[in-house]
């Protein structure tokens, strides 16, 4: 199990890494495309697809990241509301539950998404390069979603089962130590 945390972690780094490269390459396209339009009045043709297809692989990089650490954005009002770890474990539960329903769904849809783009071996206009390669990162970033989900409802359950504070029950507490009683930041 240590060697799987570990290639886990490595993997993890190695994505967050590749996710920095990719946001600089995009903000350095992004500026080089404006600077030879209006500086030089020349074109950079074909910058809207190769943008486009390096913030996609960002995206969904980043968003597999975000649910290896689970911090998407929530409303987490109604768990701030609970008063025992015991209720904000169990919403946890469900909320975790109904991302992985989420997820799985999003899974599915991105493999047909995938094959029909393979299928039709459908090509971009400029370029002329393999949408699939542009959308094979989907599958990836949902299925890796769905595994971090799986491993976050295990980690709830096991801390419920134990009595136990979650990350879940532990956030509103750092949050108070961290305000007033007015709600500003100490």
């Amino acid at each position: 199990m240590k060697t799987l945390k570990k290639i886990n972690d490595g993997f993890i780094k190695v994505s967050e890494y590749a996710a920095c490269v990719l946001s600089a390459v995009v903000c350095a396209m992004i500026v080089w495309w404006a600077v030879k339009r209006y500086l030089f009045a020349s074109e950079f043709y074909g910058a809207e697809e190769l943008i486009l297809a390096l913030a996609f692989w960002m995206y969904f990089i980043g968003a597999y990241i975000a649910t290896y650490e689970d911090s998407h954005i929530n409303a987490d009002l109604f768990t701030g509301m609970l008063k025992t770890d015991k209720g904000k474990n169990i919403a946890k539960i469900v909320r975790l539950c109904i991302s992985l329903l989420a997820f799985a769904l999003l899974t599915w849809l991105a493999w047909d998404f995938l094959a029909f783009d393979i299928s039709m071996h459908k090509i971009t206009v400029m370029y002329r390069f393999p949408q699939a390669w542009i959308h094979a990162v989907l599958p990836l970033s949902f299925v890796l979603s769905c595994i971090y989900t799986v491993a976050h409802i295990v980690q709830t359950v096991i801390a419920l089962a134990e009595g136990g504070k979650s990350e879940a029950a532990q956030q509103p507490e750092a949050l108070e130590q961290a305000t007033d009683k007015g709600g500003n930041v100490k």
